[in-house]
Formats: structure tokens, C-alpha cells, sequence
């Protein structure tokens, strides 16, 4: 239940900023809603500290007065997560933006959480076709590929309007509501397993453990994106 339990508070928005500045999205992911409501709310520690933290990163006095490089901006933008580490790690060689550009790296993070989500699936199918988990193991290949297509949402939804930064409000809640349900089927998944004592289980939570945290890391950036533009200087679109 370790791994489960990492799933609760990984997010550092209050409930209040996420009703005013998140607007309904234009497609409603197929979760229950009371899941989704928790999940959402799960997305609860306060921005300011968040903002503080940045603050004192870009005006760090061993940096001088220099704007943030490339790894820089990526600290910056991965200190508002859960693990920082991984998300650092997994975004730093891809990012190929020398100036800050905090959109590019939400964008990285999501195309990371989509890749990992993949690996995930076709590890379940190996693990069905050797004929180990039963139903509740079919039953978490169906919630990871639902994870998958939110995922998928996402990243298109960042896409749309290719060339241009296009980031509106509509898009943050759009996407935050994805990222939310894509975190709530990775955590069903884990309880059907765990609940039907599935000698998969163990092996799933493994193996689950990158996807849990990239998606989380996802989540808490798009959750906090209006502070981390504000502390860069840049307008939302």
C-alpha cells in the first residue's frame, strides 16, 4: 500500500485556486466523478510556498542576476513536484530550448508520463499472456490503457495550435482533469490487484513506479503552471 499511499497529496494547488482558475473541461474523461473530485482534491498544498521557493531559486545569489539556463528552468519548473529527481532526469535531455520556456517543459513531461504509460501496457499484456493475474489483471490493462487516451488528450490539447504558445485556462483545466484521472486509474489499477490478492501485484506496483511518478510530476505542473509563468515573467495566453 506504499506506493498507493505516495498517491495522495502529490499536488501543491489549494482546492479554492483550482475553482476559480480552472474552468470545466470541454471533454469529461469516463471516471466516476466522486473518484475524480477526490483525485483533484488530492492536489492541495500551497502555492505560495511554491512561488517562495522559485523566487529564491531564480534569485539565488550564487547565480548572480543571469536568467535561468535550460537545466536551470527545468529544476525550477520540477520543484513544484512530488520527485523532482525523476522529473528532472527524465525531461533534461530532451529539453532543446536554451532560453525558459516552463510551457515546453510541461509539454516534455506529458510526452514522458505518455511513453511510460505505454511501457506500462505492454508490460501488463506480457504479464496476461503467461497466463498470471486473472481478472483483476485484466481489469488494470483496461484502466492503464484509459490512463494512455487521457494522456494522449493532453498532449494534444498542448499541441493544438503547432508553432505558437498556446496555453489558455481552458487548456489547463482540460488537461489537469486528464492528468487527475490518468493518476486515479493507475491507483485503481493497484487496489483491484491488491484487493484480489493477485500474485501480480507486486511485479505491477514495480514496474508501475516511473508512470506513477511521471504523471504525478505532470499533474503537480500543470496544477501550479499560473505560478510558475508569474516567476518567469510570462503572460498566460
Amino acid at each position: 500500500m506504499d506506493q498507493i499511499k505516495a498517491l495522495k497529496g502529490y499536488g501543491k494547488v489549494t482546492h479554492l485556486e483550482l475553482e476559480d482558475q480552472v474552468p470545466p473541461p470541454s471533454k469529461t474523461p469516463n471516471h466516476k466523478s466522486l473518484r475524480l473530485t477526490a483525485a483533484i482534491s488530492a492536489v492541495v498544498l500551497t502555492a505560495l510556498i511554491i512561488a517562495l521557493i522559485i523566487v529564491a531559486y531564480i534569485h539565488n545569489p550564487t547565480t548572480g542576476n543571469k536568467s535561468p539556463n535550460s537545466a536551470d528552468t527545468i529544476k525550477i519548473v520540477c520543484n513544484v513536484t512530488r520527485y523532482p529527481n525523476s522529473c528532472f532526469t527524465s525531461i533534461f535531455s530532451l529539453n532543446s530550448s536554451p532560453e525558459p520556456d516552463p510551457e515546453l517543459i510541461l509539454k516534455l513531461s506529458l510526452q514522458v508520463s505518455l511513453n511510460e504509460l505505454s511501457n506500462m501496457s505492454r508490460s501488463l499484456k506480457t504479464l496476461a499472456a503467461e497466463g498470471d493475474g486473472g481478472a483483476a489483471l485484466k481489469d488494470c490493462e483496461s484502466q492503464i490503457e484509459d490512463a494512455i487516451s487521457e494522456v494522449n488528450d493532453s498532449v494534444a490539447e498542448m499541441e493544438s495550435g503547432a508553432g505558437e504558445k498556446t496555453l489558455t485556462e481552458s487548456k489547463i483545466g482540460n488537461i489537469q482533469t486528464w492528468m487527475s484521472s490518468a493518476m486515479t486509474d493507475q491507483e485503481s489499477c493497484l487496489e483491484g490487484l491488491e484487493e484480489m490478492d493477485s500474485t501480480s501485484f507486486q511485479e505491477v506496483k514495480t514496474r508501475m513506479k516511473k508512470s506513477i511518478e511521471y504523471v504525478s510530476n505532470s499533474l503537480a505542473i500543470v496544477a501550479n503552471i499560473h505560478v510558475i509563468l508569474a516567476n518567469f515573467d510570462m503572460p498566460l495566453h
